[in-house]
């Protein structure tokens, strides 16, 4: 049977730069997030969780954006299917953000230089 997972993170965009981390496990940025914890939290929960765990980040979530489905995961390449949930979200404080835990690098990323 394939497994299903379900992520949901921020996506913050500030003088059109994107909030990126990068963590322990890979060489490429992502988005701050992570797997919702089932029966205990709802998507913006975990998404205010994921956030403050991965960086300090405190949030005000402004709209849900459109969920995406990849069908492996990207660094094991194992087949499954990933839902990933994602929230147009203000950074309210910016001066307090910070790599916690598996997270090495916070960076404000240009949109002109996403590919």
């Amino acid at each position: 049977m394939n497994k299903i997972i379900i992520v949901s993170g921020p996506v913050i965009i500030e003088h059109d730069c994107l909030l990126v981390n990068k963590d322990n496990q890979d060489d490429f940025y992502k988005l701050p997030g992570g797997t919702i914890e089932l029966g205990i939290e709802d998507l913006e929960d975990a998404c205010h969780r994921e956030v403050k765990e991965e960086i300090n980040g405190e949030i005000e979530i402004i709209r849900p954006l459109n969920p995406m489905i990849v069908y492996k995961n990207q660094q094991t390449n194992e087949p499954m299917t990933i839902v990933l949930i994602h929230y147009l979200a203000k950074l309210k404080n910016k001066s307090e953000i910070k790599p916690i835990d598996h997270i090495k690098e916070i960076i404000w990323l240009s949109i002109k230089d996403i590919t």
